[in-house]
């Protein structure tokens, strides 16, 4: 996606105030410009998605009763990016089916973060030409930090210095571009670092 281009997201979610605030954030999200539209209730999404060109289906895994992302693609015939709303923990089962996910307490740079992956032409960061990739040390780090690991800790754990645990995670949030845990956590569950249920909640 260009830098230029506008993205097109569609929020479905029965719930108005969620639905409202999503879009409310999607469309200031930093780095990106986004126009959405909301939908409350399956038929509309299908016709959303036959109508107009959409980019990005945002949505709760609970919609029209329990959603279906591939019955999704198969009744649209093409290809689109479907992100799930997480209102609570999704289980590992469910978050496979998605191409990513978004929690409605996260902020708005690791919000802007996971969906600018999601639109790159390569969903694997590590693979983008304009990124350098991460190393093997630094992917373990991340893992650490984010199954809540303090530095000294991680340090400890790698027999590593503090103060070389510190210049691998200033190295991870330049390359990476993130600076929240939040962020770094939705990164490490997107590219299958850690498992959801290793994470420190």
């Amino acid at each position: 996606m260009r830098h230029d281009e506008k993205l097109h997201i569609i929020v479905a979610e029965t719930s108005p105030v969620i639905s409202a605030g999503l879009s409310f954030c999607l469309r200031r999200l930093p780095g990106l410009q986004s126009q959405t539209i909301e939908v409350h209730s399956y038929p509309d999404l299908i016709d959303c998605l036959k109508s107009t060109r959409s980019d990005i289906v945002v949505v709760n895994p609970t919609f029209g009763g329990a959603f279906a992302p591939q019955q999704l693609r198969q009744e649209i015939e093409h290809e689109i990016k479907i992100i799930a709303i997480e209102i609570s923990p999704l289980d590992r089962q469910t978050r496979s089916l998605y191409d990513g996910s978004v929690s409605v307490v996260e902020d708005l740079p690791s919000m802007a973060d996971t969906i600018r992956k999601l639109t790159s032409s390569d969903t694997d960061t590590d693979s983008d030409p304009d990124r350098e990739p991460l190393s093997s040390r630094e992917k373990e780090i991340i893992t650490l930090v984010v199954k809540g690991m303090t530095n000294k800790e991680i340090a400890d754990r790698l027999f590593l210095s503090i103060h070389t645990v510190m210049t691998h995670r200033r190295n991870i949030a330049r390359k990476l571009e993130i600076h929240s845990a939040t962020g770094l956590t939705i990164y490490a569950i997107v590219n299958h670092l850690v498992d959801l249920q290793e994470i420190k909640m």
